[in-house]
């Protein structure tokens, strides 16, 4: 649904329309957190361009590898999920990170990794403090494992989630209790057939008791982040090495979970090799048993007094075979009856007569532990071994064994890490120095900004150490990434020219771009003030001659029924559709209701004032234009309002601001003489002379709109103070003059820039603190991008409405190609009416000026996706009334529906799910 990126150093901050700032971050570990604030001044875009394009020379193939990252997975579902944002789980996940949590997660892992030898290793004779500790263990790592698989996006479905299920499930396996071995059971080996397949099957038990540990090795790797290497010598140059300080730590954790992998691979994988091999093994032991038995046998069956003598040589051969081995016998058990329901009375050996304990000297005795115990059989005769120094030797190999992979995990990853600072990280640090060097006159960053992200470092420290990045260089190519974005952005990609476009397409997308083409000539313009008298006059005639603060507003709005304010909180409001006492009373009401400002303005303002205000725009807007007329400043104003609603634009914007928005949007187009810019300039009008040729009927609005408030009778804001004021008509001018076409391509490169720089701020579906954080530092490009959208959205409200105001506007354009004519200058593109298809006019409209629009701002507002569903519904309907009224050939038809598609398809993917 939406574009992922992330940035390099200096590159991370949240620009503002044509702005840079004056404070901020100044490295890579900064810059990834990108959690700061900022304020803005007015500095143009293009400042940029040649750096940009430089680095857009160089990384334009790299930023390829982003999309195979941008392909639909789980992971990238998981990561768009909104339930990770709960305050129940962002509580959880700062539970799971906390101190308490990972003392106990260390003291469970060195339980499980080294309780079952150590226990073995001291001889312990039962199970029962061992079993408590390890299930208190086990149950630990199940609570672990379920918290940060609900509470973190990043450790679901990684290395470590799969891992440490199999190291905490594994445990089953060491809890005699559940499926454990029992230190009180004696091992039996049989000297019957298979002897071969019972030390396989010994061989592969133990090997898979190491594996099962794996997972739980695997935590330790989780600890190497913290023995990164250091270079004490350039401490004193803090900037650099913070620069760098996110790369390394990236890089070196990568490095070393792919160490800890292939150790433990190695360990467990090693011993699986040998279990299949030729069983080498104490044979003796059976050998002895098969001996002792028939002599047994031989010696009790007729009692002749040789064979046993016999028996008892063969006895003290048997003892001194294993005197000086550290395992022997302890005793030797003869079944006298030759039954197998006897065969338990083997194990009790003297305790009744069917059974023979045969006496020999040995230096071996029973051992505490039972498991120390190894038991030789046949039918009639079971020798006792106790095994206890091997089996101890073994749990102390076992302890070794896991220390020692340890240890590996924890040197490889320090010398890794030293190696990526020789080999890699100080030439990088010393290319991103010359970058931030680079950027510093780019970005002006203000000290505040600086101190706010400090106070927030250490905790974010914490929390960047937990994130577990699943791509190697994850932070390179997101810092790639995000420069190829801006130089794409500087590089005016948009409206490429494409060799299936038709030429009405072409001018379309020219006319979109700024380009123009108009001889010279001259037309008039009224620019004179509003009569005061004439707006008495009008508000007398509406609400009566006895007109007070209480009673206005409440006399003008009986015009409006109640079916035509319901509409006001929708898409379906027609503003063409209301009377002119109507659209006087619709406006000042919406000013006055609008939820976000109704106490400012009922205090600050009054419904005398309000309504004397609007009276005088209205009457303002005195050229009899098919489009921009009041009608249309209506339609602004009431979209204006509900954008402002919709985002949660308090969030962002003061009740000042809004207001003043709404103030700008029912005075943007006050004046307007039915022509456009480029016909002023190239007439040499009067308006074009005044202003320089720069925006002439933008500031003709704004000179218009302060002339108004200029007024003490229409003055809204004269109880503001001197300071507010000037800001509040900076604010107003700026708006206003971003209304401007010409301005258009800017702003959409501003809003992507602003997007991708602060992408993981926006991808939520809830609006976040650190979202909010950014459109505050940025309210002035809100405030533009909200009046823009409303003052261009006729594309984007349902297909009928659409469809009028389409005609309408494009009427309005055709009434100036005619004054071209009249004057034979050139007419300009889009105003021919016999040679324009107006459907195929809104097409390239939509496609190449609107589309881009509505992404950035969808992407940064999602509550605003309806723009993008009208869109992609009205193209497609346009692209039928296109067939139906040119009945093209069927390339054309093809290439046609194509192109719509596309946007469609772009459209789609906007939208909330």
């Amino acid at each position: 649904m939406v574009q992922k990126a992330s940035v390099v150093a200096l590159l991370n901050t949240k620009r503002t329309d044509g702005q840079r700032y004056r404070g901020g971050p100044t490295t890579l570990h900064d810059i990834e957190m990108h959690d700061t604030k900022k304020q803005s001044h007015d500095v143009s875009f293009d400042a940029r361009s040649s750096w940009v394009h430089f680095a857009h020379h160089g990384i334009k193939n790299v930023v390829n590898v982003q999309e195979l990252m941008e392909k639909p997975s789980v992971r990238n579902c998981l990561h768009r999920s909104a339930w990770f944002d709960r305050p129940s789980m962002v509580a959880l996940r700062k539970v799971m990170r906390g101190t308490i949590v990972s003392t106990l997660s260390l003291a469970s892992l060195v339980a499980a990794l080294f309780f079952g030898d150590l226990f073995e290793f001291m001889s312990v004779p039962n199970n029962t403090l061992l079993d408590f500790t390890l299930t208190l263990a086990f149950l630990f790592f199940t609570f672990e494992l379920t918290g940060n698989a609900l509470s973190d996006r990043k450790y679901l479905l990684s290395f470590f989630f799969f891992m440490d299920i199999l190291g905490t499930f594994s445990m089953v396996f060491d809890i005699s209790c559940i499926l454990g071995p029992d230190a009180t059971v004696p091992e039996r080996l049989k000297q019957d057939n298979g002897g071969s397949s019972s030390v396989i099957i010994v061989r592969a038990a133990r090997a898979a008791r190491i594996g099962a540990r794996a997972g739980r090795l695997s935590r330790v790797a989780k600890i190497m982040r913290f023995f990164g290497g250091g270079n004490p010598e350039d401490e004193g140059n803090t900037g650099n090495v913070r620069m760098a300080k996110v790369i390394s730590n990236k890089l070196g954790d990568v490095l070393s979970i792919r160490v800890a992998f292939l150790v433990i691979c190695i360990a467990v994988v090693m011993p699986s090799f040998s279990i299949f091999e030729y069983p080498e093994m104490e044979e003796s032991l059976t050998a002895w048993t098969g001996l002792l038995s028939q002599e047994a046998e031989a010696a009790f069956a007729g009692g002749d007094v040789t064979k046993l003598h016999h028996l008892n040589l063969t006895l003290r051969r048997f003892s001194n075979f294993y005197e000086k081995t550290t395992y022997g016998p302890f005793m030797a058990c003869y079944l006298k009856e030759h039954a197998a329901s006897d065969r338990d009375a083997l194990f009790n050996c003297g305790k009744d007569s069917s059974s023979v304990r045969l006496p020999f000297a040995t230096n071996h005795t029973q051992p505490q532990r039972g498991a120390f115990v190894l038991t030789t059989s046949t039918q009639n005769l079971a020798l006792f071994f106790d095994m206890s120094a091997p089996q101890r030797l073994e749990a102390l190999m076992g302890m070794s064994l896991i220390g020692f992979i340890i240890i590996v995990m924890v040197v490889f990853s320090m010398i890794l890490t030293d190696n990526i600072a020789t080999v890699a990280l100080v030439p990088l640090e010393r290319m991103l120095s010359a970058v931030r060097q680079q950027c510093a006159e780019i970005f002006k960053y203000t000290k505040e900004l600086q101190d706010i992200q400090e106070e927030r470092n250490e905790e974010e420290d914490e929390d960047n150490e937990d994130d577990e990045e699943a791509n190697e260089f994850a932070l390179l190519e997101k810092a790639v990434a995000k420069l190829g974005a801006i130089a794409s952005l500087s590089a005016g990609t948009t409206g490429k020219l494409e060799e299936d476009m038709t030429e009405n397409d072409i001018m379309v997308m020219n006319w979109v771009q700024g380009r123009t083409n108009v001889s010279s000539s001259s037309t008039n313009a009224d620019r004179g003030s509003v009569s005061s008298e004439a707006v008495h006059l009008r508000l007398t005639s509406l609400a009566g001659a006895d007109m007070n603060q209480d009673s206005i507003l409440e006399g003008i709005m009986q015009a409006v029924p109640r079916e035509m304010l319901d509409l006001l909180r929708t898409a379906d409001f027609d503003a063409w559709d209301a009377t002119a006492d109507q659209k006087l009373a619709l406006s000042a009401y919406i000013m006055q209701e609008h939820e976000d400002c109704k106490d400012l303005v009922s205090a600050g303002v009054g419904a005398q004032l309000l309504v004397n205000f609007v009276a005088a725009a209205e009457q303002a807007y005195s050229e009899p234009n098919a489009f921009h007329n009041f009608s249309h400043a209506l339609d602004t104003l009431y979209t204006v309002s509900w954008y402002l609603s919709l985002t949660e634009a308090k969030r962002c914007l003061s009740e000042t601001q809004q207001l003043s928005l709404m103030v700008a949007a029912l005075g943007h187009d006050v004046g307007h003489v039915g022509v456009n810019n480029a016909f002023l300039v190239e007439t040499s009008h009067e308006l074009a002379l005044t202003y320089n040729d720069r925006s002439p009927l933008e500031n003709l609005h704004c000179s218009k709109l302060f002339q108004i408030l200029g007024e003490r009778e229409t003055n809204i804001f004269r109880s503001l103070k001197k300071e507010a004021y000037k800001e509040l008509r900076r604010q107003i001018i700026e708006a206003i003059l971003h209304t401007d076409v010409t301005k258009h391509n800017d702003m959409v490169k501003e809003l992507t820039l602003l997007y991708q720089m602060n992408n993981e701020a926006f991808d939520s579906l809830a609006p976040t603190q650190q979202g909010t954080e950014i459109l505050k530092s940025s309210n002035q490009m809100m405030m533009n991008a909200l009046l823009h959208c409303a003052d261009v959205c006729n594309p984007m409200k349902p297909w009928s409405l659409a469809q009028k105001l389409a005609y309408l506007c494009m009427e309005e354009f055709f009434a100036q190609g005619d004054k071209e004519k009249a004057l034979g200058i050139p007419v300009q593109m889009l105003n021919d009416r016999d040679k324009v298809n107006r459907a195929n006019s809104q097409i390239g409209f939509q496609e190449f000026m609107l589309a881009p629009f509505v992404e950035a701002l969808v992407l940064i507002f999602p509550p605003l996706d309806n723009l993008a569903f009208n869109l992609g519904k009205n193209i497609q309907m346009w692209e039928t009334i296109w067939r139906e009224e040119v009945d093209p050939p069927p390339d054309q038809v093809s290439k046609m529906s194509s192109r719509v598609q596309r946007v469609v398809a772009k459209m789609n993917g906007l939208l909330r799910e």
